[in-house]
């Protein structure tokens, strides 16, 4: 691992660490498997919740420059505008025993 990605790795669990001292639920998905890179859509480092759960962060974390992220950024959330946040759970049915493969709970 180069020194750059130990100090991206570092700050990333800085960032993480500030939330959750703060209360935040924090979530961290793996960051290197076979599949390669796993940003949450292909943007964020992390998720956090508050306390009460009235808000939700997508958090990119980023060492001494932006690179052109924040361009990418404004950009990303001008595509992907939320207007209704739904909950939902899938069940993933056995198709041999069941005609409707889902079940969705929202």
């Amino acid at each position: 691992m180069n020194p750059s990605t130990r100090k991206g790795y570092r700050s990333q669990h800085e960032a993480a660490q500030e939330y959750a001292s703060r209360g935040w639920q924090v979530f961290v998905p793996q960051k290197v498997s076979r599949f390669g890179v796993q940003d949450i859509f292909n943007m964020f480092d992390m998720i956090a919740l508050s306390p009460d759960g009235s808000e939700i962060h997508f958090v990119q974390v980023k060492s001494n420059s932006t690179r052109g992220f924040l361009k990418k950024l404004r950009a990303w959330q001008c595509e992907h505008v939320v207007k209704i946040v739904k909950w939902r759970l899938m069940v993933r049915r056995d198709a041999r025993k069941f005609k409707r493969k889902w079940i969705i709970y929202e």
